[in-house]
């Protein structure tokens, strides 16, 4: 069955709206564009470190303070991990046995050390990611023991499934 277009009301800042062509082709390409950014940027962590990343990442995607957060780079990114750790144990909950190291507190601290060394497209990924997880969606569909779901295929089918029309 072929995708339907659908019909979406954006508001984008004068600038972005400048930057990206004016009109609605222009900004149907840029967002095509970016999203082809973003497929090539997928960072490459394991499961656990997916699961930890969306444990922290619940809620920081609301209004001007994600766009800040995010913009900063990888050094914003690695403080939320480095004070999940450090704060609530999240390394313990995700980390601990799976990795045989006695607590998560060495699996955090080398995941801070990934997370400060990626890009500026591969935080937006983990950003885009993390929102995914906790999209209305997702949340009751994701089983974070076998789903990979911080992969565009996934949210893709996963979105797909949504869509199909109910008997």
């Amino acid at each position: 069955m072929p995708v339907k277009n659908k019909t979406l009301t954006v508001y984008p800042e004068p600038i972005d709206l400048a930057i990206a062509g004016g009109n609605s082709p222009a900004c149907n390409r840029a967002i095509a564009c970016w999203a082809r950014v973003l497929r090539r940027s997928m960072p490459d962590f394991s499961r656990a470190e997916w699961n930890f990343l969306a444990d922290v990442l619940n809620g920081d995607f609301d209004g001007d303070y994600a766009l800040a957060l995010f913009e900063h780079g990888a050094s914003a990114l690695a403080l939320e991990v480095h004070d999940a750790q450090g704060l609530d144990g999240t390394g313990d909950k995700w980390f601990g046995e799976e990795l045989s190291r006695g607590s998560g507190q060495a699996a955090a601290d080398e995941l801070e050390a990934k997370v400060a060394a990626l890009t500026w497209e591969q935080i937006q990924y983990v950003r885009t990611a993390a929102a995914f997880f906790w999209s209305d969606p997702a949340i009751h569909s994701i089983n974070h023991e076998v789903d990979d779901w911080w992969t565009i295929e996934f949210r893709a089918r996963l979105l797909r499934v949504a869509a199909e029309p109910t008997e």
